[in-house]
């Protein structure tokens, strides 16, 4: 009896192994695998940005969030700031969407001067 139960668990704890080895988790390390990146692209007179994950593109973003009508950013640098910033929320599984207290943090010109 004492032996099925000892093989058992070896059969659990092996599986376990088996399963985050073949998952997006690693064992004793918090680094995702999952390898998001951000790309910033010209938009009329300023600049959006895209967020992929490998080469599948997740979010399309053009205009400044949470702006009324569609502004770009100025810069190509504040536009990468804002999806470094998206980036980290979805790496720590939280919502992609940011707020105006975020953007101000980020120094968006354009919440800055409100």
């Amino acid at each position: 009896m004492k032996r099925i139960l000892v093989i058992y668990i070896l059969i659990a704890v092996v599986s376990g192994f088996l399963f985050l080895s073949l998952s997006n988790y690693s064992l004793g390390s918090t680094k995702s695998k999952m390898q998001l990146h951000s790309e910033t692209f010209k938009v009329g007179n300023g600049y959006g940005y895209q967020i992929a994950l490998e080469d599948k593109v997740l979010i399309i973003q053009e205009y400044i969030p949470i702006l009324e009508g569609k502004k770009p950013f100025t810069t190509a640098e504040d536009a990468e700031l804002t999806a470094n910033r998206v980036i980290t929320k979805l790496l720590r599984k939280e919502s992609p969407i940011l707020t105006l207290s975020e953007l101000k943090e980020l120094q968006i010109p354009e919440f800055n001067s409100k």
